[in-house]
C-alpha cells in the first residue's frame, strides 16, 4: 500500500513486483497433442533442439510449416527456437497461433506463459499458467511456476492455496523460502519459522552456496529466507552479491528495491529504482514499484507520471489510484487529487489510506468538518492510527479546543514517537496555552527528529560531519 510521505518511516507494501523466473523455455510433451512419430519432421526437430543444433532445427520446422502453416507443433517448437534464440516477442506470437489452432494446446501454454515471463508481462503470464492448470490440475511444476508469478507480484493469498496440497518434504528447495516469505507477509511468522526450522533450508542453501559461489538463484533464495525471517539488512547483503554477479538482473534489482525499503534504506532504494527505471522502460509492474520510491522520496512530479500511465492501462487497480491521488495532493492539484483518492474507495471500500488522504486533501480546502468526518473513520478500525490522531489533533488546535487537541496530540504520540510533526503541533499547542517550557521541549524535540529524518534523505558523504 502507499503510504502518507509525511512519515518517513512507513514503507511501501508493493502489489506491482515481478516474479523471479529464470528457466529456460520448456520443450515438454503436451497431454492434448498426439505424440509424433520418431521419423517425422517434429520428431527430429525435437531431437536437434536437445542436441543444441539450433539452426538446424529451424530449417526442418520452416520445412515443415512450408507444407502445412497450420501445423500446430511445428509451430510451437518454432516458438520455442526464437525463445532460444532471445527473441521473445517473435515467441510469444508463434505460441498464442498455436493456441488458436488448438486452445487445449498444454505444451503451448506452456511456453507462450514462459515467453511472457521473460518479456516481463507477468500478469500475462500467470492468466497462461492459470489456463494451463485448467488443462492439467495436478500438475505440480505449473504450480511451482504460477507461485513464483504471485510471490513476485506480491500476491502471497493467491500463492499459497497452491502450495496447500504439497507435502513439506516435497516442496523444491526454491520454493521453501518464498513460501515462509509469503506466510510472514501474510502475518504468520511463527509459520515460517517452523517451515525453516524443519526444512533446514538454511543448510541446504550453505551447501548450494559453497558448491557454486556464484549461483544467483541461491543468493535470492537465501534473501527471501532473511526476508521471512524480518532479517532484511542480511537479505540486502546477500541480494547486493547476486546483483555484483548479474548487475542486469531486474528480477534481483526489484527485490533489493522492496528489501531496501523494508529496512528503512531510502537512499539505496532510490538507487536501485534509478537502475530498474534505466533498464525496464516498457514494464508497468516495475513502473509502479519505481513511483512507489519516488512517492516515498517526494519526488511527486516523477511518481505522478509513472503512475498516470500506469492507472490509464490498469484502472481497476485501487491502490494505483491511491498513489497518484497522493501525488496530486502533493503537488497541490486537489481536483485531481480527490478524483483520484475517491475512485480507489469505490474501488475499495476498506482503503483506509485512501480516507486519511481525502482527510488531509479536505483540511487544505479548509472543509474541517469532512476532515474530521475521514479521520474519525480511520480510527473506527485504527483507533491508535497516529496520523489520523494527529490529523484530528490539528483540527481541533485550529479551532481552539485546546484540551481536545491535546488529548488527540499526546495520544498520536504514544502510538508513533518518531513523528516530527506531532512535535511541532504539540510545540504550537503549548506556545498557545501558554505554558513556554513545555513548548521549548516539544521544538527541541521536534527539531532533532526532522534532523533525524532529513538524514535519512540524504547520503553518507553528503551528510555534516560532527564538529
Amino acid at each position: 500500500m502507499f503510504r502518507n510521505r509525511t512519515n518517513g518511516c512507513r514503507w511501501v507494501f508493493l502489489v506491482g513486483l515481478t516474479a523471479l523466473i529464470l528457466a529456460a523455455f520448456c520443450v515438454g510433451s503436451d497431454p492434448q497433442t498426439k505424440p509424433a512419430k520418431s521419423n517425422s519432421p517434429i520428431a527430429t526437430a525435437r531431437v536437434e533442439i536437445g542436441r543444441g543444433s539450433i539452426e538446424s532445427a529451424e530449417k526442418i520446422l520452416w520445412d515443415a510449416l512450408s507444407s502445412n502453416p497450420n501445423d500446430e507443433s511445428a509451430l510451437t517448437l518454432l516458438g520455442v527456437v526464437r525463445g532460444k534464440q532471445k527473441r521473445y516477442g517473435e515467441a510469444e506470437a508463434l505460441f498464442r497461433r498455436a493456441i488458436q489452432l488448438n486452445p487445449k494446446s498444454l505444451d503451448a501454454r506452456k511456453n507462450l506463459a514462459n515467453s511472457l515471463v521473460f518479456e516481463g508481462k507477468d500478469t500475462e503470464a500467470a492468466d497462461q499458467y492459470r489456463e494451463a492448470l485448467i488443462l492439467a490440475p495436478h500438475d505440480l511444476h505449473l504450480k511451482m511456476e504460477l507461485t513464483r508469478l504471485y510471490v513476485g507480484q506480491r500476491k502471497c493469498s493467491e500463492a499459497l492455496p497452491l502450495l496447500a496440497g504439497i507435502p513439506t518434504a516435497g516442496l523444491p528447495s526454491d520454493i521453501i523460502p518464498l513460501k515462509a516469505a509469503c506466510l510472514t507477509a501474510l502475518g504468520r511468522s511463527s509459520e515460517a519459522a517452523t517451515l525453516i526450522d524443519q526444512t533446514q533450508i538454511l543448510n541446504t542453501l550453505n551447501r548450494a552456496l559453497s558448491r557454486n559461489p556464484n549461483s544467483v538463484n541461491t543468493m535470492v533464495a537465501f534473501s527471501q529466507v532473511y526476508a521471512a525471517q524480518n532479517k532484511h539488512e542480511q537479505s540486502i547483503t546477500m541480494l547486493q552479491r547476486a546483483h555484483a554477479v548479474d548487475p542486469d538482473s531486474l528480477s534481483v534489482l526489484r527485490l533489493l528495491i522492496v528489501e531496501s525499503m523494508e529496512a528503512k534504506q531510502r537512499r539505496a532504494a532510490l538507487r536501485f529504482a534509478d537502475q530498474l527505471q534505466e533498464k525496464s522502460t516498457d514494464n508497468l509492474d516495475d513502473k509502479y514499484l519505481v513511483s512507489a520510491v519516488m512517492l516515498q522520496d517526494q519526488k511527486y512530479t516523477v511518481a505522478s507520471e509513472l503512475l498516470e500511465e500506469y492507472v490509464a492501462k490498469r484502472p481497476e487497480d485501487s491502490k494505483a489510484a491511491l498513489g497518484l491521488g497522493i501525488a496530486y495532493l502533493a503537488e497541490g492539484k486537489y481536483v485531481d487529487a480527490r478524483r483520484c483518492l475517491e475512485h480507489s474507495l469505490q474501488l475499495d471500500p476498506s482503503l483506509l489510506e485512501a480516507q486519511y488522504e481525502l482527510g488531509m486533501l479536505a483540511r487544505r480546502e479548509g472543509k474541517t468538518s469532512e476532515g474530521f468526518q475521514r479521520f474519525e473513520t480511520v480510527l473506527q478500525t485504527q483507533p491508535e492510527n497516529s496520523r489520523a490522531l494527529l490529523g484530528i489533533g490539528t483540527i481541533y488546535l485550529e479551532e481552539g479546543q485546546y484540551e481536545k487537541a491535546e488529548a488527540a496530540l499526546q495520544r498520536s504520540q504514544r502510538a508513533d514517537a518518531s513523528e516530527p510533526e506531532t512535535e511541532y503541533q504539540l510545540a504550537l499547542l503549548f506556545t498557545r496555552m501558554g505554558k513556554t517550557d513545555a513548548a521549548q521541549q516539544h521544538m527541541a524535540r521536534f527539531r532533532q527528529l526532522k534532523q533525524a529524518r532529513d538524514n535519512e534523505l540524504t547520503p553518507k558523504e553528503e551528510q555534516p560531519k560532527p564538529m
